[in-house]
């Protein structure tokens, strides 16, 4: 027996190295398939896990990215806002500087026009809140040759008159006041009158006719008349909006829009001296028309 053994030996050790790779192999496999088995079972169980957090993940990265885009409009936002500040700050400046510049050079072409007058440029510089449509004060005084009585006019028109000077300053009584009279005519029909202070209710001037039957109508020109006692003839005073006859029909009086925009007076002329029986150029109220 034992020389067989010894004979096949050979043979003998390489079937038994063959059963042993055979049996590992086998249970190798086995052992490989219960671990993918349960690989895949994590994997399962896990997997709407993972899915949910790469989703949240997603999310928060969108969120974090919409938060930051947040801030970014909001700081372009505030910048442009800044812009349109500036911009209209710059806008209402501008319009500020043409209007006076429109009023610097009206009041120098109505100089030029007037070579023959002689007039004193001056600024307001102070009007009552509680006297707005009654006087104001403007920069020049006595030492500027101006007295009580001197008309105070702007290319557009009549403004009023001075009723008190001091050396720096002088109070204009405005043609819109209760008290104020200033006679006037109708340019196309010369029919005469007293064009008298602002109606508070019509906010117009009232334009008392001497006539009880004059020819005037809406749409005329009223200027002042060579029997103003402060005013050179022929300045513009507004223009007939309306025209009345009084509770007995026996006199008629005319509406008159002022033709000065008297909340926007900023510099004025006022007359020193004029030759007598001038006046202004027709583009200034003056004159046949």
């Amino acid at each position: 027996m034992s020389s067989f053994i010894f004979r096949w030996r050979r043979p003998i050790i390489i079937i038994l190295v063959i059963m042993v790779v055979s049996l590992s192999l086998s249970y190798t496999a086995k052992v490989r398939g219960q671990v993918v088995s349960f690989s895949n079972i994590i994997g399962a169980v896990m997997s709407p896990a993972s899915a949910s957090l790469t989703f949240l993940g997603n999310q928060a990265g969108k969120g974090i990215s919409t938060v930051g885009q947040l801030f970014t409009l909001q700081r372009e936002n505030a910048a442009l806002h800044q812009q349109l500040l500036l911009y209209q700050s710059m806008k209402l400046e501008l319009s500020e500087l043409n209007q006076e510049n429109s009023q610097l050079r009206g009041l120098l072409d109505l100089k030029n026009s007037a070579s023959a007058w002689k007039l004193v440029a001056a600024a307001v510089i102070s009007r009552n809140p509680d006297s707005w449509f009654q006087t104001m004060v403007i920069n020049r005084g006595t030492r500027d040759g101006i007295r009580p009585g001197m008309a105070v006019i702007v290319p557009q028109g009549v403004v009023g008159r001075v009723i008190s000077a001091t050396p720096v300053s002088s109070t204009v009584m405005l043609v819109l006041d209760p008290d104020s009279g200033v006679g006037a005519q109708d340019v196309r029909s010369q029919a005469a009158g007293v064009v008298n202070g602002r109606d508070p209710l019509s906010e117009t001037l009232t334009f008392q006719l001497f006539s009880h039957r004059p020819d005037i109508s809406p749409g005329d020109a009223v200027v002042t008349s060579s029997y103003s006692q402060y005013y050179p003839s022929g300045l513009l005073i507004g223009q007939v909006s309306r025209v009345s006859k009084s509770a007995y029909g026996l006199t008629e009086t005319a509406s008159v829009v002022p033709a000065v925009n008297f909340n926007q007076l900023q510099d004025v002329m006022v007359v020193l001296s004029h030759p007598g029986g001038a006046t202004l150029p027709p583009i200034y109220g003056g004159g046949a028309r």
